[in-house]
């Protein structure tokens, strides 16, 4: 389901018998392996103190939905409106110099 590397979201940092080590919800994080055991996801930027892996349960997090963020953006841009150019006067035109060498 996950793969190192991957950038996962937390859906539920609810306590359970045991210490989560600062998780929390709605919080992305980098999954750099798994426990051999249960399959649970060892993350990068957490640890898990209980654990003997580090590991978190793999159905506490859910994969970035890039599609989605995508998406937004692009609809976004659509909407924008160009940004106008403004005409400048002559007389604020920068200056053309020639510079030529005494010989």
């Amino acid at each position: 389901m996950f793969k190192v590397g991957e950038i996962v979201v937390c859906v539920n940092a609810k306590r359970r018998w045991y210490r989560l080590g600062g998780l929390k919800e709605n919080e992305m994080y980098t999954v750099t392996g798994f426990n051999p055991y249960d399959g649970g996801l060892i993350l990068k930027e957490v640890k898990s103190p209980r654990s003997g892996y580090n590991a978190f349960a793999a159905n506490r997090f859910r994969k970035v939905d890039y599609a989605f963020a995508t998406n937004l953006l692009e609809e976004l841009q659509s909407q924008q409106q160009p940004i106008p150019t403004p005409e400048i006067s002559p007389e604020l035109q920068p200056q053309k110099f020639e510079i030529t060498s005494l010989n």
